[in-house]
C-alpha cells in the first residue's frame, strides 16, 4: 500500500468512526423525551451540535451566579438544583436546565448550581452552536424547549397549591 492509499483509508476509517459518533449521539437523543416534539430529520441536525457528557455524582454542570453558556438536556440520571446550598428542585431524564441560554442577548447569570446526583449523562449545546442553527431545526428544539418550560411551570403550580394547602391546614390547627 502506498502512502497515498493509506492516507485515505485512514480518512475513510475516521469517516466512518464520526458517522458512528454522529449515529450515537441521534439515538441518545432519540430516546429522550425532550427531544418527542422533534422530527427524526431535524434532530439529525440539532445531535450534531451536541456533545454527550458523562458526570460522576457530586460533579458540577453549573455554578450558582457564574454566567450561562451552555443548554443541556438530561440522558440518563438525576440532578440537583440548590440556591445558596439549600435543594431547590431535582432535574430528572428529559427535562433541562441553562434554558435561558436560549433567551439572553448578552450576558446573563445562572440562578443555581446543579450537581449530578450519581451517574449523570447529559447533552450539552452551547450559546454558540445554538446560534448557528438554521432556522427550521431550531424551531423545533424551541418547542421541545417550551413543552420543557409548561411541564415545570405545572410542577411549580402544583407545588405552590401543596404549600398553600399545608399553611391553611396548619393556621387552621
Amino acid at each position: 500500500m502506498n502512502e497515498l492509499d493509506a492516507i485515505q483509508q485512514s480518512l475513510a476509517s475516521f469517516t466512518q468512526h464520526f458517522d458512528e459518533l454522529s449515529s450515537d449521539r441521534f439515538n441518545a437523543l432519540r430516546e429522550s423525551s425532550f427531544f418527542d416534539p422533534v422530527p427524526s430529520d431535524k434532530l439529525a441536525t440539532i445531535a450534531k451540535l451536541a456533545e454527550i457528557k458523562t458526570l460522576n455524582a457530586g460533579k458540577v454542570i453549573i455554578t450558582e451566579g457564574s454566567e450561562i453558556n451552555s443548554f443541556y438536556v438530561v440522558l440518563f440520571g438525576n440532578a440537583i438544583a440548590t440556591v445558596h446550598n439549600k435543594v431547590v428542585g431535582h432535574i430528572r431524564g428529559g427535562e433541562c436546565l441553562g434554558e435561558s441560554v436560549f433567551f439572553r442577548h448578552d450576558h446573563m447569570l445562572t440562578s443555581a448550581t446543579v450537581k449530578a446526583d450519581g451517574q449523570l449523562i447529559v447533552a450539552e449545546f452551547t450559546k454558540s452552536a445554538l446560534d448557528g442553527l438554521a432556522s427550521d431545526s431550531k424551531l423545533y428544539l424551541e418547542k421541545a424547549l417550551l413543552l420543557a418550560l409548561f411541564k415545570k411551570l405545572q410542577l411549580a403550580n402544583k407545588t405552590i397549591t401543596q404549600l398553600a394547602s399545608y399553611a391553611a391546614a396548619s393556621a387552621d390547627q
